[in-house]
């Protein structure tokens, strides 16, 4: 089976497979994360990041190798049995379809202005893997500052200056790490950055 670079190492245990971070799994096939967490992503756009669960990885009729699955931490994973064929054609399709959508969207998100795209990728990142407490959300430390700024198309620098507005706005908590504070607030404002271009009927580029 074809799943890792040079550099990464995996490990077997029985039927279960342990990746380290940077690996990529290439092979088409149905997978379930069984701890850790893997990104869906194309150059330097960050398409999806998912949690237990799973996914698949179509042929490369479509996206060829254009489209990559890394283990964005050290992973538990499993490659899952193809039971029924015209099952995992209509898996293949809908992870296709996905993939498309991921894609339009970071063209709509690359169109904000800076402050808006970070607090864009931020909401986005939490609605797919965040840990929820109360009305605060916590980003699992699973991005570092560099991968945030160059999926935000900004400088390490500007990323900075924006995380200390944020705090100063009480959008996000002055703490360690990326705690989004009042997700009903974030929510809302997310919201009027989707509707206010109506003329244009965007897509929505959120969860």
């Amino acid at each position: 089976m074809r799943l890792l670079e040079e550099k990464p190492m995996l490990l077997r245990s029985q039927d279960t497979m342990k990746l380290t971070k940077g690996s990529n799994i290439y092979e088409c096939g149905e997978y379930a994360i069984l701890k850790g967490y893997v990104a869906c992503k194309t150059g330097d756009y960050l398409l999806k990041i998912m949690r237990e669960g799973t996914f698949t990885i179509t042929e490369e009729c479509l996206f060829g190798k254009r489209i990559q699955y890394q283990a964005q931490s050290d992973i538990h994973l499993k490659q899952l049995p193809i039971l029924s064929e015209t099952n995992f054609l209509q898996k293949q399709a809908s992870a296709e379809s996905a993939v498309m959508y991921h894609l339009v969207r970071q063209l709509d998100l690359y169109a904000l202005p800076v402050k808006e795209r970070v607090m864009a990728f931020l909401y986005w990142i939490a609605c797919e893997i965040g840990e929820f407490r109360y009305e605060k959300c916590r980003i699992p430390s699973v991005l570092t500052q560099v991968e945030i700024a160059n999926y935000t198309h900004c400088t390490r620098e500007y990323l900075n200056g924006v995380r200390r507005v944020l705090i100063a706005e009480q959008w996000l908590a002055s703490e360690k790490g990326w705690v989004l504070l009042d997700w009903d607030r974030w929510g809302a404002f997310i919201y009027h950055i989707e509707t206010k271009d109506t003329d244009r009927k965007r897509l929505s580029i959120f969860c």
